[in-house]
């Protein structure tokens, strides 16, 4: 083949191709401004037909908090018992001293965390009422609790009835289980003082904490994270509310809180916690998880790929509620220790027994026990 014929028949190729792509663009427009019915006719279905998609085929970006209301019923929470709660008066310079909730998920060093609690409480807050919420399905941690929980001070354990909620709310690792307990022991008492087993109590003195968790309905201890990163992002949806407008909102800790009954708590806070806690959409978005943290990203109010469930939830909720000021439910006082803190210590240190540990063998050998 000569070289000049294979050159003209290219030049011939890319002529053809460039008129093709004329006649096509040349047809495009003029069915855009002048289609004919059948056109028309084939779009309108076309659009109508995604239309009508069902619900689970659509991606949606609007998500609502709807939940079974005998749930809700269940913990005074219905629409008929919020309406009534903005009804009644709560005096903030109530003198009435809040219960202590915590809860057991299992044995081992998660019972060891339980028993260090309860310990710290009866040092610290004898006088106050302590619930204990066995979430195991043990019987011999059951009777464990009960035994350190006995009728010599104000303790009790009760079973947490994961049959009377969703199916969700039993995966631990989600903690939908949390804002349940705190709205029973509110309802039940008015006013709780929530710290996870992990926590205990470092001080007797709560003047200054019970004073402004009365005054604003809420005490928490803030974290350096914003809410931004430790939330997935279609978490958002469900409150109809953005992740930029938490860039700078600093988020708080629900391992450990301060509470009093409100109108303003029970309607713009426990209520839609609960809410999202019984949702399994809301509460664990679909790809949430709460491991694989980055928090090392820039910048770094973007989402960290790690997820707080029902902490996340709550610093949500918070946010426009106090106007993205966390200042006024924040507390700088050191009212609890951290069991996990303590064993990191303790790992880098040369003193094999932490403090938290130490105090726990000395209590439970006092009784005649032991703990592995």
């Amino acid at each position: 083949m000569k070289k000049g014929t294979f050159v003209e028949r290219m030049k011939t190729k890319n002529f053809y191709i460039v008129v093709g792509l004329i006649v096509i663009s040349s047809g495009t427009i003029w069915l855009l401004n002048y289609p004919s019915s059948t056109f028309q006719s084939i779009v309108t279905k076309t659009h109508k037909g995604i239309k009508n998609l069902p619900n689970n085929i659509q991606i949606q970006t609007s998500r609502e908090l709807t939940v079974n209301p005998l749930y809700l019923s269940r913990l005074g929470l219905d629409e008929q018992q919020v309406s009534q709660s903005r009804k009644m008066v709560y005096p903030g310079d109530s003198s009435s001293l809040p219960v202590i909730a915590s809860s057991v998920e299992g044995e081992g060093e998660k019972m060891e965390n339980a028993l260090m609690l309860m310990e710290s409480v009866k040092q610290h807050l004898a006088t106050f009422q302590l619930v204990m919420f066995d979430l195991t399905s043990s019987e011999t941690t059951h009777v464990l609790l009960k035994k350190y929980c006995n009728s010599s001070w104000n303790c009790e354990v009760r079973k947490f009835e994961f049959d009377k909620y969703p199916s969700h709310v039993a995966d631990l690792s989600v903690r939908s289980y949390r804002p349940i307990c705190i709205q029973e022991m509110l309802r039940e008492y008015g006013g709780l003082i929530w710290a996870d087993a992990g926590r205990y109590l470092q001080s007797s003195n709560l003047t200054s904490v019970l004073s402004q968790a009365r005054k604003v309905g809420l005490v928490a201890w803030t974290i350096e994270d914003p809410t931004s990163a430790i939330t997935h992002p279609k978490m958002f949806h469900f409150f109809k509310t953005r992740q930029e407008l938490y860039y700078f909102h600093r988020a708080v800790e629900s391992s450990h809180l301060v509470l009093f009954e409100s109108p303003t708590i029970i309607e713009k806070i426990m209520l839609p916690w609960v809410k999202c806690a019984l949702l399994e959409d809301c509460i664990n978005p679909t790809g949430a998880q709460n491991v694989g943290c980055n928090f090392m990203r820039k910048p770094l109010f973007k989402y960290s790929g790690c997820h707080y469930y029902d902490m996340s939830a709550l610093n949500v909720i918070l946010g426009p509620l106090f106007d993205f000021d966390e200042r006024a439910y924040s507390s700088k006082e050191t009212v609890f220790g951290s069991l996990v803190d303590d064993r990191l210590a303790a790992k880098n240190s040369s003193d094999p027994l932490h403090r938290s540990r130490l105090k726990l063998r000395e209590y439970l050998n006092g009784k005649g026990e032991s703990v592995a």
